[in-house]
């Protein structure tokens, strides 16, 4: 470990779903949670006491739904008098084509749309699409194409058939919720959506980022602390550990910065974003 100071206390992975409706308990959603040098641990939403609920009832009570996530996350976010980096497994923003055609010129203009075409935060991502006047595209981002292509569109909602476990899915249940904290954060609350508000980071922000754990699972060691786990619980702790494991060795900064970007690509991240981990 480096003796550079690390930049944040708390590091948070939150592995997406756009499965079922927005206040629906789903498996595919996961918390993972890692302060300072500790290990990581899973974070589970509060389960009712009440003795006459069935066990089968119980047991979904203990599995998050995408409000509790956000609902989890702002609060975590508002109290917190230290500094939280938040990884989210879903795409912030769409492809400059597609922004384009839409005739979108920056994100907040992006999220402002986006609130008004995808009713996600009240319906399931099949009853939005029924509702929706959209294009489907399989167009991808810069970081898509040149980083990561192993990734689909974020914008490709037809050719998954169905699967609601598709990026796109995701991309379009989570967005809401962003809009919502977008919201706060006008109203004071101190965060910094990244790269959209800029690759320099203020030291008294949190940071809420586009996260991709595939990218990380290849970069960490193997541990037995994973084996006990489900897909999505590993996922959301693959993005807490690699958060956790740059910053306590003083690497995260470059990720961050993006230095290794031409000028042109770094103001195209700006409205497309950015997966926080490709240089």
């Amino acid at each position: 470990m480096s003796g550079r100071a690390s930049l944040f206390h708390t590091y948070i992975g939150i592995d997406y779903s756009g499965a079922e409706k927005p206040d629906s308990r789903i498996k595919g959603l996961a918390v993972a949670v890692a302060r300072e040098d500790e290990p990581f641990q899973l974070s589970l939403p509060p389960v009712s006491n009440h003795r006459s609920i069935p066990p089968v009832a119980a047991a979904k009570q203990a599995l998050w739904s995408r409000r509790l996530v956000y609902e989890w996350l702002l609060h975590e976010l508002y109290y917190s008098d230290k500094r939280i980096i938040v990884g989210l497994d879903h795409g912030l923003s769409y492809p400059l084509s597609q922004l384009q055609r839409l005739g979108l010129q920056d994100w907040d203009t992006f999220l402002q749309w986006s609130q008004r075409t995808w009713q996600t935060s009240r319906l399931t991502m099949k009853q939005s699409k029924e509702q929706a006047d959209y294009i489907n595209s399989t167009d991808k981002r810069l970081v898509e194409r040149e980083f990561i292509p192993s990734t689909k569109s974020v914008t490709d909602l037809d050719r998954v058939s169905g699967m609601q476990g598709a990026v796109s899915y995701s991309t379009h249940t989570g967005l809401p919720w962003i809009y919502r904290l977008r919201k706060w954060q006008r109203r004071g609350l101190k965060i910094h959506f990244w790269p959209y508000d800029g690759l320099v980071v203020p030291e008294d922000r949190h940071v809420i980022t586009e996260a991709y754990p595939s990218l990380y699972r290849r970069r960490i060691q193997p541990d037995s602390a994973y084996e006990p786990l489900s897909e999505h619980e590993r996922d959301a702790a693959y993005i807490a550990n690699w958060l956790q494991a740059r910053d306590r060795a003083g690497a995260l900064m470059p990720y961050l910065e993006l230095a290794t970007l031409s000028q042109q690509e770094q103001q195209l991240a700006l409205l497309e974003g950015w997966v926080l981990g490709c240089l």
